[in-house]
């Protein structure tokens, strides 16, 4: 920036803003910039938002005299402004990409122009910032605006931060070896640390896997992964996961024993089965059931509950 302040009155600029709002072209890649003018005014299209650079001079009562009023403006017309504290986010290129808050790349913007702080009305699917340090008397004063997508001044949300876990990324990944594993991963527990983030990737993984093909000769893989699903939902909602037990052929008591999610407690003899039917108990919620084994391509089991 050099000794300068756009040459337009607050409402001017007032009007820029709002045409930038509607501007829809983004560069191919990151590192391209579109430059643009909207009435008279100078300005560029980065894959971060656009932005509108207000000035930089040594006159900062100068400067304010063109941002203040665009603060009361915004406030009438948006209503008040909320308050960007750059100090909080400094996340870098070296934190772990999983926990990196993207809010940090707004603070560095911020930083780069002398500054700690900035104001931002939150509009529907973006957000207009300003950043302004002419009122910390500083040598040059600095002030820019941006119009940027909303995501870059909220938290993740939580269904974004699901979509970090690696059993998440596993349901997304397009592969079905993947998918397969995950969502056996998934009947198979009942581990709260596991079933927790899949909660609010759901919706997610319903779209990217409504046209996966996973296989399964003598049981349909995708009827797997409906179960799965299922069984999540059954959390998510607080119901004992031995409810899961009864839509579904292949929970084998055995197994469930072994991991102590059930306790044989009985048998009952099945004459048109070659063994006979186990009694279980869930561990969890003490409700009993009768399961029969049976054979067909493959063993199967049908869960019964006991009233």
């Amino acid at each position: 920036m050099g000794e300068d302040i756009v040459e337009a009155t607050p409402e001017r600029v007032m009007a820029v803003i709002q045409e930038m709002r509607s501007l829809r072209k983004w560069p191919e890649s990151p590192d391209d910039r579109i430059d643009w003018v909207i009435d008279g005014l100078e300005g560029h299209t980065s894959f971060f938002g656009h932005c509108l650079v207000l000035g930089a001079t040594s006159d900062a009562t100068e400067l304010a005299a063109l941002t203040g009023p665009l603060v009361d403006m915004g406030d009438a017309r948006w209503r008040a402004h909320q308050q960007f504290d750059a100090s909080l986010f400094t996340d870098d290129a070296d934190t772990d990409p999983t926990a990196y808050d993207r809010r940090s790349a707004l603070a560095d913007v911020i930083r780069a122009l002398d500054s700690d702080a900035a104001v931002y009305w939150p509009l529907g699917s973006n957000a207009v910032v300003l950043v302004d340090n002419s009122g910390t008397a500083p040598d040059t004063a600095k002030a820019a605006v941006f119009v940027l997508p909303i995501e870059w001044v909220t938290a993740p949300t939580q269904e974004e931060k699901a979509l970090q876990a690696p059993i998440v990324q596993d349901f997304l990944s397009g592969d079905s070896d993947r998918v397969r594993s995950a969502l056996w991963t998934v009947v198979r527990t009942r581990d709260p640390k596991v079933l927790m983030p899949l909660v609010a990737a759901v919706p997610s993984i319903k779209r990217e896997t409504a046209d996966a093909d996973l296989g399964g000769m003598l049981a349909s893989n995708n009827a797997h992964l409906d179960h799965a699903l299922a069984r999540v939902e059954l959390f998510r909602k607080g119901v004992c996961l031995c409810a899961a037990y009864l839509s579904h052929q292949f929970y084998d008591p055995a197994k469930e024993e072994h991991k102590r999610y059930v306790r044989i407690v009985g048998t009952v003899p099945n004459y048109r089965q070659w063994e006979p039917d186990r009694i279980c108990e869930c561990a969890d919620c003490g409700k009993r059931f009768q399961v029969e084994q049976g054979e067909y391509h493959y063993t199967w089991w049908k869960w019964t509950e006991l009233r």
